[in-house]
């Protein structure tokens, strides 16, 4: 039997199994170009001389048959009057119904040639009909428009049944690190000075003391020895006035007016005491003392101006 002759049985048995168990049901539209993986059929349809060029559709997932595939690639087919989508009359409406009126089968010199691959090898001319084939998952269904061509001579697709190699992945690139900033140092609490300790309590103010001895409980104001004139005869000698020094500061006394009858400054110091006698009783005695040193000093003056007797 001639390769021709076999191809045509195989054909009307296709068409023939059609009619018996009804087309295939539709599947949904496949995506355009190679199936990324091998979950899924990739089918090939090169128009040649029908003009179209060659179109790459992927039906995903399991095909049951080949025309299966087709229809899941989402390719348009139509069969023959005779024997239905067994056999291959048209795909996407070529070759047109003027020159195809696809009633029985088409003629050897103008038809759809059918092959399948594996991926990565070479096409193969099938010699089951597009009903009696399943695909392999991950391999190649072809179909190729051989027009005016001996029966062993149909051109095989014009696209290499291989998958493209799939891109490398590229790793983003990690985000560049958040500036560093550095955390304010803890503020420094303020220096405390230590607390002073308050002085001590004392139960009695302290008595002034006289510059070189030992603080009496009055000051006596007593001129040095040898340091004043000789009282004038018949005169009462000069009382000495007694005052209590202030507690908070002394002035000296009024010096004389004349040099060499002056007494000398004595220096006073005084302790200062929180509990002392007020400003006013402290300037009043100021004033007494003053004054008191001006009557002697006034007196004085006058006892030596009187004539002797």
């Amino acid at each position: 039997m001639s390769t021709r002759a076999t191809r045509l049985a195989i054909a009307i048995a296709v068409a023939a199994s059609s009619v018996l168990f009804g087309p295939s049901p539709a599947a949904a539209a496949g995506s355009a170009g190679y199936c990324p993986d091998a979950a899924g059929v990739t089918v090939v349809v090169d128009f040649k001389e029908l003009g179209g060029g060659t179109v790459v559709r992927c039906a995903p997932g399991d095909q049951a048959t080949g025309l299966a595939a087709l229809k899941a690639a989402g390719f348009q087919i139509a069969g023959t009057l005779r024997w239905g989508e067994g056999f291959i009359c048209r795909i996407e409406g070529k070759p047109s119904a003027s020159t195809e009126k696809c009633v029985d089968t088409p003629p050897a010199s103008a038809y759809w040639s059918y092959w399948h691959a594996p991926n990565g090898g070479t096409w193969t001319y099938s010699d089951k009909g597009v009903l009696n084939r399943k695909p392999p998952s991950g391999s190649f269904e072809g179909w190729s428009f051989s027009l005016n061509r001996k029966a062993d001579s149909a051109p095989r697709p014009g696209v290499a049944p291989a998958r493209p190699a799939p891109p490398p992945r590229t790793t983003p690139p990690a985000p560049p690190p958040a500036p560093r900033t550095s955390a304010p140092a803890p503020a420094r609490p303020p220096s405390v000075a230590p607390p002073v300790a308050p002085p001590p309590a004392v139960g009695a103010p302290n008595a002034p003391t006289m510059s070189g001895g030992t603080p009496p409980a009055g000051v006596t104001l007593t001129p040095p020895v040898g340091a004043a004139t000789a009282t004038p005869p018949g005169s009462s000698p000069v009382p000495t006035t007694a005052a209590t020094a202030p507690p908070l500061a002394a002035a000296p006394v009024a010096p004389s007016a004349d040099p060499t009858d002056s007494y000398p400054a004595t220096e006073f110091s005084a302790t200062r005491d929180t509990g002392g006698l007020p400003l006013g009783t402290v300037a009043g005695v100021l004033l007494l003392v003053a004054l008191a040193g001006g009557g002697i000093v006034a007196a004085r003056r006058r006892r030596t101006a009187e004539p002797d007797d």
